[in-house]
């Protein structure tokens, strides 16, 4: 099936080893293939970073410009296909003139948050295969990584949080503060903790009924979520649990202002994943074939839930180097899967070997080390 939502060419300019590379002429599924270092994994952090953040490899975008060039500029361009249109979105970055860092669509001046208008964008990277291993604040991130893809003001108020965290210790070690301006910082924290703590429990409740409905030969599993905020009071009851949470950030200023540190945020969270429903055996316990297979279970459900909530449109996937330890049974649906989602996948990998069973269906690029 062809994507409902498809880039239909890249144009890269100084970005990275990429001095000037242009895909066209682009498939339901892209396989980037080419020896390590030759510049696979950058194509497809460009076209993250077309979402919100900075990114799948989460780069400073300082550090992106070909360092042999003596422009501090790079510039990416994707034009994007609908079922009803197009449109041309671009990235500019200019380390010199920050007149000139934008993102554009079709030359109108859009921000972060806005991108999620025009296209959604999930990736897996080698790193992430690893999340079941993870620290708990690792494993927040990763999941709230996903939830900014179904609520985008999920993002708003997580960044909003940490500002106003931040403003609030500041205050609390200059020790001579305004009490009532420190109060409203309060409040406004304990709002969206609560908020967050609310986006949060929505969208795990709603994974862990679609994980129950995943298929063989991958992993039926779930995910258990601990907030310590709310062993306060009861989410069901947000406005008492805020007024609770806003005596204990008082209570809490001076042990905060001696720690340097907020003793009791929404991301103090224990998070567990486990194999199969019957939440038995954690997946940090599992091999690494089936903690690979519970990642793209994870991630094949938070696709379709982002498809859902976009009336249909289809997220924009891309796979760095997954392929390489999934048994042909485990390839095979997974390529299935993504075809019936109508997403256009990028692939990452060395050899083309590990994608002939949808050759049919893909475009080949190979890249070279052209630094």
């Amino acid at each position: 099936m062809n994507p409902n939502t498809r880039i239909e060419k890249i144009s890269l300019i100084n970005f990275k080893n990429h001095l000037n590379t242009n895909l066209e002429d682009l498939n339901t599924f892209i396989v980037l293939n080419g020896k390590n270092g030759s510049g696979k994994t950058n194509i497809l952090e460009a076209i993250s970073l077309f979402s919100p953040g900075r990114g799948m490899k989460n780069s400073r975008l300082s550090e992106i410009p070909n360092k042999n060039q003596n422009q501090q500029s790079f510039d990416i361009k994707l034009n994007i296909k609908y079922e009803t249109g197009e449109i041309q979105l671009s990235r500019s970055f200019h380390n010199e003139d920050k007149n000139k860092n934008h993102i554009l669509a079709d030359n109108e001046k859009i921000n972060n948050y806005q991108l999620l208008e025009f296209i959604n964008i999930l990736w897996i990277t080698p790193i992430m295969e690893k999340v079941m291993l993870q620290s708990n604040s690792e494993k927040r991130n990763f999941f709230d990584r996903l939830i900014f893809n179904i609520n985008k003001n999920h993002l708003k108020h997580y960044t909003k949080l940490q500002k106003l965290l931040s403003e609030r210790l500041a205050l609390l070690k200059n020790k001579k503060y305004d009490f009532n301006w420190l109060s409203i910082i309060e409040k406004n924290i304990a709002n969206l903790s609560v908020q967050l703590l609310i986006n949060r429990k929505s969208f795990i409740d709603q994974l862990n009924k679609d994980l129950e409905t995943v298929k063989r030969p991958f992993n039926t599993c779930q995910i258990d979520v601990d907030h310590e905020l709310s062993k306060l009071g009861n989410i069901l009851n947000s406005e008492e649990l805020i007024s609770k949470y806003i005596t204990v950030l008082s209570n809490n200023r001076e042990i905060d202002s001696a720690l340097n540190k907020t003793s009791l945020t929404v991301n103090k969270v224990t998070i567990k994943i486990f194999n199969n429903t019957d939440k038995i055996i954690e997946a940090k316990n599992c091999s690494t074939g089936e903690q690979k297979s519970i990642l793209l279970s994870i991630f094949l459900s938070v696709a379709k839930m982002v498809k859902n909530k976009n009336n249909g449109r289809a997220p924009i996937i891309l796979i760095d180097e997954a392929m390489a330890h999934l048994d042909i049974d485990r390839k095979e649906f997974l390529f299935s899967e993504l075809s019936d989602l109508k997403s256009q996948v990028w692939f990452s990998g060395v050899s083309k070997n590990l994608f002939e069973n949808i050759s049919d269906q893909t475009v080949f690029f190979e890249m070279k080390n052209i630094i």
